[in-house]
């Protein structure tokens, strides 16, 4: 699946339209921005830079989790389900003699006695075989059911697709040398640390250009804005609403009613995206930040395939060049505040006792290893309520929360899609 550039901090589609003479850069809008944004003092913002380290505990983990890059999973055809193998199931629900579409699911893979099902259709499972099917009887409860369900009975019709178990390779030297760009253990596992303190410091710098755009937009005064940024914006948040639904399998009203979204808070949303853009374009032009046809060729050069692109003009087919130019500017205004903040250095332990509200960058958000093979399909579903095609979304992308797309804001140069 391709991926999607997040064209500055809202992902707007910049500009093509207006990129007249420009009064600093043909890829920001044709307006002096400090007619809407009197911008308070931006070099100097304080802010928290975090000494990073990794621990051989988070060494091992990464590892184990790379691991699963090679896992395989050999079908069971000689025995009945234990506890511990994988199960590909479907199962129909009836509730008070009508089929229960939301208590039901085909190819569903579980892993027996991990709890993720029902406790009478986990134990049920035990012993079936391959092709079998079974009635079993269970009486919903608050963790499986919806609130106005709970307490009813539900008649499961069971039947299994497959039974398979787990196979993880050994990880010794041999596997290292055959599997990976190093020769030895030791190689690899310094490869990892590197990799990992290089994402965990990208990481939280990023959160520290975050909170100075915050502070920016807090401590600014702002007097309207052009019409034109204002209509991309909104014209931006809706497509990133509907793309974000369709994604995650969800109807648009039901994926906005999931965000909290209303038309209160969509104005208030768009509104604060005009702002951070105001507060860009009004930096980049005080500090004359442009960039060059050359810089925007380079970057679809070198960038193009890691998109999911076959070639530059397919690129350039969905990405304009004002888009990335004004794309290319953004990130040397972040940049340039990043590079004149001041900062006071903490430890990560501070960091995260600071910031007890915020995710940090473990288990799922574990960095790639470009070294190894792609990771196997072979996905557990968790949740015995999720539609089809939700589990689908899950296999492609069962790390990612629909909750984190937020069209508000941004700040990465990349989304993964």
């Amino acid at each position: 699946m391709k991926r999607k550039i997040a064209l500055g901090l809202t992902g707007i589609m910049v500009l093509s339209a207006m990129t007249g003479c420009g009064k600093s850069s043909k890829y920001l809008l044709d307006v002096d921005y400090s007619d809407y944004v009197k911008i308070c003092e931006y070099k100097g913002v304080e802010a928290e830079k975090v000494k990073t380290g990794v621990t051989k505990e988070e060494i091992q983990e990464e590892v184990e989790s790379r691991m699963y890059d090679f896992v395989t999973y050999d079908p069971i055809t000689d025995r009945g389900i234990q506890i511990g193998d994988y199960a590909n199931i479907d199962y129909t629900a009836t509730m008070d003699g009508k089929e229960a579409e939301d208590y039901s699911s085909e190819e569903e893979d579980i892993l027996v006695g991990e709890g993720y099902l029902y406790p009478e259709l986990e134990e049920a499972l035990i012993g079936m075989k391959t092709g079998e099917n079974k009635k079993v009887d269970v009486v919903l409860t608050e963790d499986y059911a919806e609130e106005e369900d709970v307490g009813k009975k539900l008649s499961l019709d069971v039947k299994i697709n497959e039974i398979t178990l787990e196979n993880l390779p050994e990880y010794n030297e041999t596997f290292v040398k055959e599997n990976t760009d190093y020769d030895s253990i030791a190689d690899y596992e310094a490869a990892v640390e590197k990799e990992l303190k290089e994402y965990k410091d990208e990481s939280y710098k990023f959160e520290a250009i975050d909170s100075i755009m915050a502070y920016l937009v807090d401590n600014s005064e702002f007097d309207g804005y052009p019409e034109e940024l204002y209509k991309q914006c909104e014209e931006n948040y809706d497509s990133s609403n509907e793309y974000n639904a369709a994604m995650y399998g969800m109807e648009l009203e039901d994926y906005l009613k999931l965000m909290g979204i209303d038309e209160d808070s969509k104005k208030e949303d768009i509104k604060a995206n005009v702002n951070y853009e105001l507060v860009v374009g009004v930096i980049a032009q005080k500090e004359k930040i442009d960039c060059t046809e050359e810089e925007i060729n380079t970057f679809v050069k070198d960038n193009y395939s890691e998109y999911g692109y076959e070639s530059e003009e397919d690129f350039l087919e969905d990405y304009s060049k004002e888009e990335i130019g004004y794309e290319l500017i953004y990130e040397k205004v972040t940049e340039f505040l990043y590079e004149n903040a001041k900062f006071k250095e903490i430890s990560e332990e501070e960091y995260k006792k600071a910031h007890p509200e915020e995710e940090y960058f473990e288990d799922e958000d574990a960095v790639e290893d470009e070294n190894l093979a792609p990771a196997s399909d072979k996905d557990v579903t968790t949740d015995p309520q999720e539609s089809e095609t939700e589990q689908e979304t899950n296999t492609e992308k069962q790390e990612e929360n629909p909750k984190e797309s937020d069209t508000s804001e941004g700040g990465s140069t990349t989304e993964k899609e």
